[in-house]
C-alpha cells in the first residue's frame, strides 16, 4: 500500500502522456506475444505430426512441456519489458521491485503492496490489460495445440464402429475394447 519511490523521474505527468505510454506498453507486449506465439505455433505445426504418431507418451509430453515452456518465456519477456520501462522511468526504486510490480499487475494478482507514484498510477491499468489480452491469446494457442494433438491421438478410436452391445458393469463391450 505504500509507494516506494520517493523521487520518480517525472512526477507531474499529463494524463495524455500517461495514456500514450500505457498504449505503447500494450503494443510492445502484443508485439512480443505475437512473436512468441508464432514461434510456438510454428514449432507445433512443423513437428506435431511426429509426436502425434509417437508410441512413447513420455516423449509427446516432453514436447508439450517444451511448447508450454516457450509460452512461459514469452510471458516473462513481456513482464521484463514492462519492468524495464518502469525502472527506466524511475517509478520504482530498483529493478527487482519493478519486475515484481510488473508481474503482479500483469497477472492481475494485485497484492497492492507496491504501488506506482500518483502521476503514473494509470499505467497499472494498461499493464493489467496487457496481461489479460496475452493470457487470452495464450489460452487460444493452447486450446488449438491440445485439440489437434487429441484429434490425432484418438482418431483411431473414433474411426472404429460403435459397439453393438451396451457396456456392461464390468467394462466389457465398452468403446475402449
Amino acid at each position: 500500500m505504500v509507494a516506494l519511490n520517493p523521487a520518480p523521474l517525472i512526477t507531474d505527468v499529463h494524463p495524455f502522456l500517461e495514456i500514450g505510454l500505457g498504449l505503447v506498453m500494450i503494443l510492445l507486449c502484443m508485439l512480443i506475444h505475437s512473436f512468441g506465439m508464432y514461434q510456438v505455433m510454428h514449432r507445433f505445426e512443423v513437428h506435431w505430426w511426429r509426436f502425434a504418431r509417437e508410441n512413447h507418451e513420455l516423449r509427446r509430453q516432453i514436447y508439450f512441456f517444451y511448447l508450454v515452456f516457450l509460452i512461459l518465456l514469452t510471458h516473462l519477456t513481456e513482464i521484463l519489458s514492462l519492468a524495464l520501462i518502469l525502472h527506466f522511468m524511475q517509478a520504482v526504486p530498483d529493478m527487482r521491485t519493478a519486475f515484481y510490480l510488473a508481474g503482479e499487475t500483469y497477472t492481475s494478482l494485485g497484492n497492492g503492496d507496491v504501488l506506482l507514484p500518483m502521476g503514473w498510477r494509470q499505467l497499472s491499468m494498461f499493464i493489467t490489460m496487457s496481461g489479460l489480452l496475452t493470457f487470452g491469446w495464450t489460452t487460444g494457442v493452447l486450446a488449438n495445440i491440445v485439440g489437434k494433438t487429441y484429434d490425432a491421438q484418438f482418431a483411431s478410436v473414433r474411426d472404429k464402429p460403435p459397439p453393438t452391445t451396451p457396456p456392461s458393469k464390468n467394462g466389457e463391450g465398452s468403446i475402449e475394447d
